[in-house]
């Protein structure tokens, strides 16, 4: 991270406190922030009162060098951030002409007629300096106070976050200097690890460094692992980042999904593309999920035949072909129907894999010997049928989306030549 600069995020609106809105941008911010090499230090949100902004502006501001602040640029009465910051300055704040023309010029490049309530959005403390807003009318600003910067941005996202990148930080680095490295980042998708399990595996290598931070992001029912690395160059950062990519990959080989962010739907999609193979699904317990998760992927008609969500008995047999011997013996949730499905999915679509999935989501259903989480998948091809069984309890939506995952994790796993994981018969 730069050296000595760190910064503090300061979102303003009645709205984000009484949770009207997502307050997206500090999310937003700090990863810009974090992109450019600037250690964040905290975050805050207030109200648009102008007694709790300038609290909120005295404590950011003694915390670290650098605040960012967003919301309460507009032109409505309570749109309080630059009076407040101006009493945080103690000065009044008066009209910038230039940015009163910008803002003019703007309505009359959309052919509209300025509402003279926009003048206000011109009014900033006597002693900053203004961010022009190519993006819309408020221009942000910046000011100074006992060597501490902060800059103020308007609350929209498609306005925030260009001015930021680029009029905002580069004012950052003229005034406030720091190391200028080079930073990268990329995302590990990992899956079948619980955060803790992952957390020791990869303990030695997850401590910060000065040039490396690596972050774990669970987002069910993957784990995020976000890359942080930095050089003197461009060279050098990305010699960092597959120096930690290559030491995760040996550690945990079969549980990484994709090492650039690539979702498992998009990974499936691309291993049918590169085996030549075509995929015909059958879908139970799931309701369809698998279907939706891989028409996500742009393309993906060109190997994605289609799914048949037979959720009732007589669809798997109807439809899929499966016998009423296998439904009265072993039952819809046996490994004996799940293969069943999968070779009547891949014949029904013409393809040359089916993969099949059946169980038990809850909250009823169940029995001692196939207690709710119990699931089966089937995996069929021309040369070989197969099946699993899996025992993954929780709630209806977690157990349907666990049963999704797995199932496109087994067949992830057969392109690749992986071991499959779950209980054969």
């Amino acid at each position: 991270m730069s050296d000595n600069l760190s910064a503090w995020i300061l979102t303003i609106g009645n709205e984000i406190i009484n949770g009207v809105i997502t307050d997206t941008n500090r999310e937003n911010i700090a990863r810009e922030l974090r992109s450019a090499g600037i250690f964040i230090r905290g975050m805050s949100s207030v109200g648009d009162v102008e007694t709790e902004i300038v609290e909120a502006l005295e404590c950011a501001m003694g915390k670290a060098n650098l605040t960012i602040v967003s919301g309460g640029l507009g032109p409505t009465e309570d749109d309080k951030t630059a009076q407040s910051a101006a009493v945080f300055l103690g000065q009044p704040v008066e009209l910038n002409e230039e940015q009163l023309r910008r803002i003019q010029d703007r309505f009359a490049k959309w052919g509209r007629t300025m509402s003279p309530s926009n003048a206000k959005q011109a009014m900033l403390p006597k002693s900053s300096i203004p961010i022009p807003n190519d993006y819309g009318t408020a221009p942000g600003f910046a000011i100074e106070r006992s060597n501490k910067h902060a800059l103020f941005f308007p609350g929209i996202p498609s306005e925030l976050i260009p001015m930021l990148r680029h009029q905002g930080l580069p004012l950052v680095w003229t005034r406030l200097g720091g190391s200028r490295k080079v930073f990268r980042n990329k995302t590990v998708i990992v899956y079948g690890l619980s955060e803790s399990r992952l957390g020791e595996i990869l303990s030695d290598i997850s401590k910060d460094a000065d040039n490396c931070h690596l972050a774990f992001l669970p987002r069910f029912p993957v784990i995020r692992l976000r890359i942080d690395a930095s050089g003197e160059n461009e060279g050098e950062a990305n010699r960092v980042m597959s120096e930690k990519q290559d030491q995760i990959r040996q550690r945990i080989p079969e549980n990484v999904i994709s090492e650039d962010g690539t979702p498992i739907e998009e990974v499936v999609i691309r291993g049918l593309e590169d085996n030549n193979l075509t995929l015909t699904l059958a879908e139970s317990i799931t309701g369809g999920l698998m279907g939706e998760m891989l028409t996500r992927v742009p393309g993906a008609s060109t190997t994605f035949m289609g799914s048949i969500v037979s959720y009732s008995n007589e669809m798997k047999k109807n439809i899929l072909g499966v016998s009423f011997e296998t439904i009265g013996r072993w039952g819809a949730v046996s490994h004996e129907c799940a293969r069943e499905m999968a070779v009547g999915a891949r014949m029904a679509g013409g393809s040359s894999v089916g993969l099949s999935v059946t169980g038990i989501a809850g909250p009823d259903g169940g029995s001692p010997e196939k207690p709710v989480g119990t699931f089966y998948i089937g995996l069929s091809t021309e040369d070989a049928v197969i099946s699993r069984r899996y025992f993954l309890p929780g709630a209806r939506n977690w157990v349907k989306t666990l049963a999704a995952m797995q199932a496109l994790d087994l067949l992830r796993r057969s392109f690749l030549g992986l071991r499959l994981h779950g209980d054969s018969d």
